[in-house]
């Protein structure tokens, strides 16, 4: 049976993308871990330090300063938090809403001072202070700091002015580290972790950075948790092309690789003797939001036939499941599958381009000479913005271009660098400068960051979508305590999305790291907590 366009566009591509595999051996750096050195390899290098500001909110600097400072929560691989600097779980009690937190005796910092409750009051007034570049402040504007109160050295209440559902989230990852007051008061927090982080809570301390190269962590040798470090330092070293990434775990030059999964690379690392690897569903997801406020897409039926003219499961299988078998499309804009709360809304839009092609042609819309079609005179030729330089999306949109093809749309590429796509043209949606827009969000255990993109007046609403029930039912998550009757409300509002179209979600991006088979502990985890979640665990075999 011939195969149709869509399919032979695939096989086309993969051709040009697949790399043989080859496996190898190399000298053995058995040696160097048991002297208590391991060398990390990094696909990404962050630009500063400090995850709290804008210019360090990026997963690069958060993966690396966890193992430095800790939040008061960890994320599990299973989406759970996990108490870390806290003593047990916190008391909550109600009217007004009041979380009282009490940490742990033990808990010190690097050069031995307490970790107190002081160094919590100080965090959050760090949050709210207009004077610095702080990324995400969601969360911290809703205590009431007048009420809140250090009660002793190792007890925090902290009053909120109504109750907040997901007040977990608030110092749970690298961008809600607990700062220590005695280190930081009076300092200019914009810029005084540009180069490193003087203090550490966590199992390791910043010693160096050589800016380009590498950066080296070391024991804390003052840390305070239940396990000992295995290593006396972790050398992270920063190599961006996937082809030396291999070379240098073949080599045994690198101990362990935490890099953007691609399908020679996975095929590649999978043929090295001595080397294991996971790859797992990530937090990661991708998906393209349409922008209703353009004319080739301001009407329900043009965005319902490209949903419709979309084979999302082919998709997923060709760009992410020769890499993970078990990948499947994403059918949700608030949960990933990952997550307990997950479920389909989006399932509803099955893959049918004669369905896509007939509803167009029932809402009056013509075929032109060339196969596109018009419609009340605005001809579907649509523009699909999306990174340049990434190999895997640009796969994406040939694919999905012959998709439309097939159902009558012309798909046209708008590609810029990843600083001006964020920067300047994804804003400029309200001005109408881009029709569907590709990029991928993290999500947390938490939704509530990323329900800004749908909210009429949201942070992160660039695509003139408003829909006041939406509005009305994440507001109300927000407040709404108990988590079935929260998860509920997000269901609602993600059925309202599945049928107004936003955005369409495709997958969940694969999480990858490999590592050495004389390294014990490592373990894959899809959350923003990455891949050094567990080092406290980790040692030579």
């Amino acid at each position: 049976m011939p195969m149709g366009r869509p399919a032979r566009v695939i096989a086309l591509a993969l051709v040009g993308l697949l790399i043989a595999a080859c496996g190898g051996a190399g000298p053995s750096s058995q040696d160097r871990l048991a002297n208590g050195t391991l060398i990390v390899g990094l696909s990404q290098e962050p630009a500063i330090m400090n995850p709290w500001v804008s210019e360090g909110n990026l997963q690069a600097t958060h993966s690396l300063t966890l193992p430095v400072l800790y939040p008061l929560w960890r994320l599990t691989p299973e989406f759970e938090y996990e108490p870390l600097l806290l003593d047990g779980e916190p008391e909550v009690t109600e009217d007004p809403f009041t979380v009282t937190y009490r940490l742990k005796e033990e808990a010190t910092w690097s050069d031995g001072v307490p970790i107190t409750a002081e160094d919590i009051r100080f965090t959050l007034e760090t949050c709210l202070n207009e004077d610095f570049a702080i990324a995400v402040r969601a969360g911290c504007e809703k205590v009431d700091m007048e009420a809140s109160e250090v009660v002793d050295d190792k007890t925090f209440r902290m009053v909120f002015t109504e109750p907040y559902a997901p007040w977990r989230s608030l110092f749970s990852n690298a961008a809600g580290s607990i700062l220590p007051a005695h280190v930081l008061e009076g300092e200019d927090f914009d810029d005084v972790w540009d180069d490193g982080l003087t203090v550490a809570s966590g199992p390791y301390e910043f010693e160096s950075w050589n800016r380009g190269q590498q950066m080296t962590l070391t024991r804390n040798e003052n840390f305070w948790g239940e396990e000992t470090p295995g290593f006396d330092r972790v050398v992270l070293r920063f190599i961006e092309d996937s082809t030396v990434q291999v070379q240098a775990l073949r080599g045994r030059e690198i101990d362990m690789l935490s890099s953007q999964p691609q399908i020679d690379l996975v095929d590649q690392v999978g043929g090295l003797d001595g080397v294991e690897h996971e790859v797992v569903a990530g937090g990661v997801w991708e998906f393209f939001e349409f922008n209703h406020g353009v004319e080739t897409l301001e009407h329900d039926f043009v965005r319902e036939a490209i949903a419709m003219g979309i084979d999302r499961n082919q998709l997923t299988d060709v760009l992410i499941g020769q890499m993970n078998p078990d990948a499947e499309p994403l059918q949700s804009l608030v949960y990933v599958n990952s997550q307990p709360e997950y479920e389909p809304a989006f399932d509803r839009w099955e893959f049918d381009p004669e369905g896509a092609r007939t509803l167009l042609e029932d809402n009056g819309c013509v075929q032109g000479d060339d196969g596109i079609y018009s419609c009340d005179g605005v001809r579907l030729s649509v523009d699909y913005a999306y990174t340049s330089g990434n190999e895997l999306r640009e796969l994406q949109f040939v694919i999905i271009q012959s998709y439309m093809k097939d159902i009558g749309i012309e798909l046209n590429s708008q590609t810029q660098d990843a600083a001006t796509f964020f920067g300047d043209l994804w804003p400029s949606g309200v001005d109408g400068a881009w029709e569907l827009f590709n990029q991928a969000w993290l999500n947390t255990a938490d939704p509530n960051p990323s329900l800004g993109f749908w909210e009429c007046e949201g942070s992160m609403n660039f695509r003139s979508y408003c829909n006041e029930e939406v509005d009305e039912l994440i507001a109300a998550s927000r407040t709404e305590l108990d988590p079935a009757r929260r998860a509920e409300l997000l269901h609602e509002a993600d059925d309202l999305m599945a049928a107004d179209l936003p955005a369409l979600p495709l997958y969940q991006s694969p999480v990858f790291l490999a590592w050495s088979s004389q390294v014990v502990g490592p373990q894959t985890n899809p959350t923003d907590w990455g891949p050094f979640w567990n080092i406290e665990e980790w040692g030579p075999r």
